[in-house]
């Protein structure tokens, strides 16, 4: 049961700490909504899950926003692992402070149900920059972020991680935008239990995350987005996932402006 619950675990730790995106906030009173699904792929192992999530600019360049995913099942070689239900919902935080420059905080509560994660129950923090300018038909966005987490129920605590980030939209038409981008993650420190160091130190083992997508507008109102990503890193994974194969994640999401 344990590798069980450590691979659940794993392949929803892939998708957290995730910004809405690299680029400015939205308007004052303006919000948009999303649902979508995802697939994560790693080996043998497969996991579908559904995400919910909404932002609002409250006042003038602050917006807040909230991520609810819900992991339909995990399955390993076609069996079914048992870890399924609510993951960690997230509380999102961005402020642009300059024209081209936002300052954002996530925040992961431990909802995540046990049969998934266990009753490991940390908080997450994700937070940083992020700079964005438009080219033309080139939007470019970036970040630069750390993520961290406190002490579980089981009294350990993670590496740290930090991230960098830079994505190009393209605006062919009014109706299609394709993108890619890349993302670094990069852990910082050993596995800590009960505030004692615990194995070696992880500083340096690198996840290089390239992925690319299509935007498909509708209409003002409604966009529908189609990404893929590829996570590698051999010595990265075997810390954040317990295997070196390279995770997929094909994701479907349809946003609503409002």
């Amino acid at each position: 049961m344990f590798k069980k619950i450590a691979l659940a675990a794993a392949l929803v730790a892939t998708a957290s700490f995730a910004t809405w995106d690299k680029f400015p906030v939205l308007e004052q009173g303006k919000g948009q909504a999303a649902v979508g699904i995802n697939d994560l792929m790693q080996d043998k192992g497969n996991q579908l899950s559904l995400g919910a999530k909404g932002r609002f600019t409250v006042i003038q360049n602050l917006e807040v926003g909230l991520a609810i995913p819900y992991v339909i099942f995990t399955h390993w070689d076609g069996e079914d692992q048992k870890a399924d239900g609510l993951a960690d919902i997230g509380l999102m935080v961005r402020y642009q402070f300059m024209p081209t420059m936002n300052a954002f905080l996530d925040i992961a509560l431990p909802t995540c149900n046990e049969d998934l994660c266990g009753e490991d129950g940390p908080v997450g923090f994700h937070f940083g920059a992020q700079y964005s300018q438009n080219f033309g038909m080139v939007n470019f966005g970036s970040e630069l972020g750390l993520a961290i987490e406190t002490k579980g129920d089981d009294k350990t605590t993670p590496p740290w991680t930090l991230n960098l980030g830079a994505e190009g939209d393209f605006a062919i038409n009014p109706m299609l935008t394709p993108y890619v981008g890349l993302d670094l993650a990069m852990l910082l420190g050993k596995y800590t239990y009960d505030g004692e160091n615990g194995g070696d130190s992880h500083t340096g083992e690198l996840g290089i995350e390239p992925y690319l997508g299509l935007g498909i507008a509708f209409n003002p109102m409604i966009t529908l987005d189609l990404c893929a990503q590829f996570t590698f890193g051999k010595d990265y994974l075997k810390v954040t996932t317990y295997r070196d194969e390279m995770v997929t994640s094909l994701a479907a999401t349809l946003f609503i402006n409002f």
